[in-house]
């Protein structure tokens, strides 16, 4: 069947399970500055999901660090449903 697509054979990311259920990533921070936007995009009414970074959306001299991946989060909304 033309342009008919196979199913992939690798198992969906964290990141490919939220935006297919509408989630969009906005940014990745740490701290205060991703409590503030949080409240910020719930304060405009929209769902917020704070999830933690995988190793591969670190920069490569970031990738081992344990740190990074403990203190960060990637911020992801949808509008509710």
């Amino acid at each position: 069947m033309p342009g008919a697509r196979l199913p992939s054979t690798e198992p969906p990311t964290e990141a490919a399970a939220l935006a297919a259920a509408g989630w969009e990533r906005r940014f990745m921070a740490a701290g205060s500055r991703i409590e503030e936007s949080a409240a910020l995009y719930r304060a405009l009414g929209y769902e917020v999901w704070l999830a933690r970074p995988s190793a591969a959306e670190l920069r490569e001299e970031c990738g081992d660090c344990r740190m990074a991946l403990e203190l960060f989060r990637v911020l992801y909304t949808r509008r509710p449903t």
